[in-house]
């Protein structure tokens, strides 16, 4: 048993402790498990609550948790004298129905917990304390919402480690987690340029990441190629098969929904690659266009090319 204590005395002494371990973002939906407690006041009568707050706004959501058993939390405390065993908590929400069955609006929302015991209620925020095996780094994602594609990040502040989502790229820019590589020509496959480059999102819609190709000598006509990277890579690569393309300089772009990144210049080194087609022979090769940037000229080589190609024959 314990000595029983004056609720002023109980605020003034009380200290939070917390611990976080589990926090994933999957989809739309948030998953948080740990353990939360008033340090010196036992877990009967418990009302701990999720919270949610707009960091600017304020606007904030308090949600419901599951206490969950920690028979052995806090025993190194208070040489024993107080039982936490009720200090588990587990909760989950939905970012598409968790603002009174709407969304999330977008902003920096902060977590924390209303810990609460036996008619006393302090809050803290939580991820300062977590499992080794929780990063710290951001999960930046893509996903399918009701309100269409929304960038998602789950993250620890810096430099006090407490989880917030940020929705809407406030701190977390998509297309910066995306950077370019090599651009060359396939060793196997010569008439395919290879465009590659490093995606470190958590996520995004299957076939979303693509390369679009436009013919500047021939308005409206694009081409569009699919971006492949492993399931848990971060390293993609987009193969162009050049003898498919008409004639003309195309210039081009990396696309993720919206989200637009202008492709690389071709290296100066590139040399060209040529192929037979009914016509004739064809070339690729580096081009220059006003502004820069990427621009690949395809073409029909002219007669003087074609005896040259016939003596090398």
């Amino acid at each position: 048993m314990t000595v029983p204590e004056t609720n002023s005395l109980r605020q003034h002494e009380t200290e939070i402790r917390h611990h976080v371990s589990r926090a994933e973002l999957r989809g739309t939906r948030v998953r948080l498990a740990g353990y939360a407690y008033l340090r010196r006041v036992e877990t009967h009568d418990i009302t701990t609550e999720l919270v949610l707050r707009e960091r600017e706004s304020g606007t904030e959501y308090r949600l419901p948790v599951a206490h969950t058993a920690s028979p052995c939390v806090g025993a190194e405390e208070d040489e024993g004298q107080y039982s936490y065993e009720r200090a588990g908590f587990e909760a989950a929400f939905d970012i598409d129905s968790v603002a009174d069955g709407s969304p999330l609006d977008d902003g920096l929302w902060d977590i924390s917990l209303a810990v609460g015991a036996q008619g006393l209620t302090r809050e803290v925020r939580i991820g300062s304390s977590r499992a080794d095996r929780l990063p710290g780094r951001p999960d930046v994602r893509i996903t399918e919402t009701v309100r269409g594609r929304r960038a998602v990040t789950l993250y620890t502040t810096v430099p006090y480690g407490n989880y917030t989502i940020d929705l809407g790229e406030r701190k977390h820019p998509v297309l910066k987690r995306i950077t370019f590589g090599d651009v060359r020509w396939h060793a196997g496959r010569p008439t395919e340029l290879l465009i590659t480059g490093r995606c470190t999102l958590g996520a995004y819609p299957r076939g979303a990441l693509t390369v679009h190709l436009r013919n500047e000598e021939e308005p409206g006509t694009t081409v569009v190629f699919t971006a492949v990277r492993p399931p848990h890579g971060e390293q993609f690569s987009v193969q162009v098969p050049v003898a498919e393309l008409g004639p003309g300089v195309w210039s081009g772009e990396l696309r993720l929904g919206e989200r637009v990144l202008p492709l690389p210049p071709l290296p100066k080194g590139l040399g060209a690659v040529k192929w037979w087609r009914r016509s004739g022979l064809w070339y690729a090769k580096a081009a220059s266009r006003p502004g820069g940037g990427f621009a690949l000229r395809v073409g029909r080589t002219g007669k003087r090319g074609l005896v040259r190609a016939a003596v090398r024959l």
